[in-house]
């Protein structure tokens, strides 16, 4: 008999602590239990990787566990059979501030079970659980509406690194369209990934303008060169390079933006050349 009614059956979360949401860089461990199943191969892996791309946290698949725990961990989630209080010892020994158990089992449809445990309380902090057909397998959608319902909203907020440093004090600092103060200013934490438009002026300097891809957990570093209007040398303009000159960061990387133009008159082709001759 098909079973119905379970999609995205979610318990309210019980593991957020009245002084505020867990780190979001935590350590997580995601681990498998079945049930005499072989339903869903790599439904794990695919839940590690959805949490890896969604969220800052610290992920361990099983394979990664195992190379920690010892070649035993299998028998001793088999032991476990599920109960959350057996399951935080092995998150304890890793040092998990939460383990993910997967549990998969079949009656006539495949039942899954995700299972958020909070390690330290030795508890359930928040459950999902979905129905599917014999052979239907979840896609990357539903795989990601399942680590949203199982986790705080906090998770999936990810952050980045702008530091902006210019050579001048008291210039206004324009972020996003958002004013963020005179120079110097701290580095600003902002949402990523996002594009962010920066903008140092001050009266008298021509400003400072660039447009800068934050990626997650990264950090930017700009350099903004002021010069005063009229009177700079060609070595003293800077401003910003076309897009092809941009610094790639990656995660956790930094990127630095600055530029320069010749603004130095052209001298003519003739004028190369010596003139005259020596008699």
């Amino acid at each position: 008999m098909r079973v119905f009614g379970l999609a995205f059956a979610v318990l309210a979360s019980l593991a957020q602590l009245a002084h505020g949401d867990p780190d979001p860089k935590r350590k997580v461990i995601v681990l498998e239990y079945r049930a005499g199943s072989s339903a869903l191969p790599g439904i794990a892996a695919r839940v590690v990787a959805a949490l890896s791309k969604q969220t800052s946290l610290h992920v361990l698949g099983q394979d990664q566990t195992r190379a920690v725990y010892g070649d035993h961990l299998d028998q001793v989630l088999v032991k476990c059979a599920g109960e959350a209080g057996c399951v935080a010892r092995i998150g304890q020994k890793i040092g998990a501030a939460e383990v993910i158990l997967i549990g998969i089992s079949e009656l006539g449809d495949v039942i899954l079970t995700i299972q958020r445990i909070d390690v330290a309380k030795r508890e359930v902090a928040s459950r999902v659980a979905d129905s599917l057909a014999a052979g239907g397998v979840p896609s990357d959608a539903q795989i990601a509406g399942y680590t949203t319902r199982l986790l705080p909203p906090t998770d999936f907020l990810r952050f980045g690194v702008i530091d902006i440093v210019a050579n001048l004090s008291g210039a206004a600092v324009t972020v996003g369209g958002e004013p963020r103060g005179l120079t110097p200013i701290e580095a600003l934490k902002l949402h990523a990934p996002a594009t962010y438009e920066i903008r140092v002026d001050k009266a008298g300097y021509v400003p400072f303008t660039t447009k800068v891809a934050l990626p997650p957990d990264g950090e930017i570093k700009v350099e903004a060169q002021l010069s005063r209007r009229g009177t700079e040398a060609w070595y003293q303009h800077w401003y910003v390079l076309a897009a092809a000159s941009l610094v790639v960061a990656g995660a956790g990387g930094t990127a630095i933006y600055f530029g320069t133009r010749d603004t130095s008159p052209a001298i003519p082709p003739g004028e190369l050349g010596i003139k005259g001759s020596i008699q």
